[in-house]
């Protein structure tokens, strides 16, 4: 468990306040607006940044009595990584694992595998595409087998198929172990994700699992069909998704009763929880 105590960092006209949270083992998704402050967030719990006010816990260690304990058990991925390019693969993954104090040869073979990279294993970094170095970027950080997994936008570049392979791979590593990766595909994780964390503006605006996550929203999502005049009469801000068919449209959309006679009340995913919350939670507060 990571447990956060009267956080406080500020970065010129920009400041995030955190008075409390805990993250606990399990997938974290971090959420929010370009700006919001997951990035600096995420800086913090892998250490990059120390904070200036409060304090981090982790498993009841703090950074001030036991930074280079704390920073053995992370492992983290920048949005921006830059990586050796004339090593290759192998030699890449064992210089890290060597600065990582990783002696046995068998985990580099092992995050070789582990992410499909045994093909370009002699391949220089340089000569790989933005998505293979992407997993070599998540391989190199599940080296030493770290407690705390910090990953920000850890799908960029990614294909489908692999997308879906890495995020396989951290649910097998997520047991007994706090994993917090920054994303802006949540539909992607549906069903397994532990908990979201939104933060807005450098304030955490929602703290809990999934399920709570799509839970107790103030509009609905609604979806069905809409002649032409009905669908120029849905405001645009209520818009999650349309699509045009020869009668007219067939629209996804949230509101508090049905906008359209026939729509149907449908569940709501992820994205759409975040898209009630951030874009209605905002309007709702403000009248």
């Amino acid at each position: 468990m990571i447990r956060i105590n009267q956080l406080e960092q500020h970065l010129g006209d920009f400041s995030l306040c955190v008075p409390s949270a805990e993250l606990l083992p399990g997938i974290t998704l971090i959420v929010g607006a370009n700006g919001a402050g997951k990035t600096t967030l995420l800086e913090l719990l892998s250490t990059v940044r120390l904070p200036r006010k409060g304090q981090i816990l982790y498993q009841q260690m703090s950074t001030a009595d036991h930074l280079p304990l704390i920073r053995s058990q992370i492992g983290y991925v920048p949005s921006e990584i830059e990586l050796y390019g004339e090593m290759s693969i192998y030699k890449l993954l064992s210089y890290l694992a060597e600065l990582k104090g990783v002696i046995d040869p068998a985990n580099v073979q092992r995050v070789i595998a582990e992410f499909q990279l045994a093909p370009l294993r002699r391949t220089k970094i340089k000569r790989l595409s933005q998505g293979q170095q992407r997993r070599v970027a998540v391989a190199q950080s599940m080296l030493a087998f770290p407690r705390f997994l910090f990953l920000d936008e850890p799908l960029n570049g990614l294909d489908t198929e692999e997308r879906k392979r890495i995020i396989a791979r951290l649910v097998s590593y997520a047991p007994g172990r706090v994993i917090a990766a920054c994303v802006h595909e949540l539909n992607e994780w549906e069903g397994v994700c532990d908990q979201v964390l939104w933060i807005e503006q450098g304030r955490i605006r929602f703290l809990g699992s999934g399920s709570s996550w799509r839970s107790n929203l103030p509009l609905s999502v609604w979806e069905g069909q809409a002649g032409r005049s009905q669908f120029e009469s849905i405001p645009p801000s209520q818009l999650i998704h349309f699509r045009a068919e020869e009668d007219g449209f067939y629209v996804r959309i949230v509101a508090d009763t049905p906008p359209v006679p026939g729509m149907l009340e449908a569940s709501p995913t992820m994205e759409d929880a975040y898209f009630i919350r951030r874009v209605h939670g905002q309007m709702l507060a403000g009248n």
